[in-house]
């Protein structure tokens, strides 16, 4: 493969990416399960450990090879730069140390997906289509995760399969050096880049439309897809960030005008559920039956009432820290009755005045705060300018692609044939 083809035929290399590529998905339901055993009889330690020895045999396997083949210094000098790359990305992960076997599985896959291209690309074009191809890959095991209870949709996580991707490719190209691959790009892939690249776009844009309202319009309409709306992962979720002066920072779903419609309308109906769920039946049922999905208002408002009543318990038990946990549940407490009025006038769970003055006495008056509830919503751009953005890029890309791909012409002259 890097002299010479591979000696199987083309079909069976790809069938190596495509199981091994199964291997990684048909883990994702077993992962949480394994990750929990491991971290009770050893320690998620070992996960990094293993991403660690695997870069370090990786590695060693190829300074090998580069023994055989007689390369200049600069080629083991980059292998010994990409293995450091991938150790020390992995060590990036050490604070989810489970993440870094990601970099181990599409480091390998990178290869594998080099040696199905390399029986039909000769040009220096094939380190992209392979990047691209394993983040496709990495994205579909995102959507995948997505989907199965208890996992997660990350964006992280397909940097994480890109990066691993583009460093198995630049082990390839720049240390162990190819023969077979030696030339620039042909039209022909030039256009292939640009298209794959669009359709990389494509399946990326798939993850910023599909919110949670989308999500609910259709596992409501689908029987199958019901499960959906238990879901406590999202892909992307868009929002407003505000800044009161009174209150500080935090994020919501929905504009002032909403807030304040919603609160008119709903107020004392979502009163008695959080009666009900916060405090009584428990917040663990309250998610699961007010998912962001299902209900986002009632989602929003008694994820703030649960952070203000948590931090309460926590200012009343360490005095240590109380002043920081009573400005989280005075800051929450401000934002639910400015923002959920009705909400909480009509609410057991309205504060007594000496609830207020407790707290008063003892948060941190000039700390400005920042409220972690919805902090992982977009709010510097709407999903309409995501989609422009999108479609734009891939229309560019598609135009880009037929430019490039169109190949030298042949001058009216020399088409004509010379007549004596």
């Amino acid at each position: 493969m890097l002299d010479a083809p591979p000696t199987e035929p083309h079909w069976r290399s790809w069938l190596y990416v495509a199981l091994w590529s199964l291997v990684i998905f048909c883990t994702i339901p077993f992962a949480r399960a394994v990750i929990k055993t491991v971290d009770e009889r050893i320690g998620l330690e070992v996960f990094l450990h293993t991403t660690v020895l695997l870069a370090l045999v990786g590695g060693a396997v190829a300074f090998a090879n580069l023994r055989k083949r007689q390369l200049p210094p600069t080629a083991y000098l980059w292998l010994f730069a990409v293995s450091a790359a991938f150790i020390a990305y992995a060590y990036y992960l050490r604070d989810i140390p489970e993440e870094a076997v990601h970099v181990a599985e599409y480091g390998f896959l990178g290869f594998l997906v080099y040696r199905a291209l390399v029986h039909r690309i000769h040009d220096y074009s094939i380190y992209f289509v392979a990047i691209l191809i394993v983040g496709i890959i990495g994205m579909m095991d995102e959507y995948i995760q997505w989907v199965v209870p208890s996992r997660v949709f990350d964006l992280r996580d397909i940097r994480t399969n890109f990066v691993a991707g583009a460093l198995a490719q630049v082990a390839i190209a720049k240390g162990l050096r190819p023969t077979m691959v030696a030339s620039r790009p042909s039209p022909t892939s030039l256009r292939r880049v640009c298209r794959l690249l669009a359709l990389t776009l494509v399946v990326f844009t798939l993850s910023f439309v599909n919110t949670p309202e989308r999500v609910g319009w259709y596992a409501t309409r689908i029987p199958f897809l019901s499960f959906l709306l238990d879901s406590k992962s999202t892909m992307i979720d868009y929002g407003y960030r505000y800044h009161d002066p009174e209150i500080g920072i935090f994020q919501s779903r929905f504009s002032r005008e909403q807030l304040e419609q919603l609160d008119r309308q709903r107020g004392v109906e979502v009163s008695l559920i959080l009666d009900r769920y916060i405090g009584g039946e428990g917040y663990d049922a309250f998610q699961n039956i007010y998912s962001v999905p299902r209900d986002a208002y009632v989602h929003e408002a008694g994820v703030h009432l649960f952070r203000r009543n948590r931090y309460l318990e926590r200012a009343r038990a360490e005095e240590e820290d109380r002043p920081d946990h009573s400005t989280v549940a005075l800051r929450e407490n401000q934002i639910l009755e400015k923002y959920f009025a009705t909400t909480m006038q009509h609410s057991k769970h309205r504060w007594a005045p000496e609830i207020h003055t407790y707290v008063d006495d003892h948060a941190i008056e000039d700390e400005e705060y920042t409220s972690f509830v919805s902090w992982d919503l977009v709010t510097r751009f709407g999903e309409t300018e995501a989609l422009f953005a999108f479609a734009a890029a891939i229309v560019a890309l598609l135009l880009l692609g037929a430019y490039l791909g169109r190949g030298p012409r042949l001058s009216v002259r020399s088409s004509k044939v010379d007549r004596p």
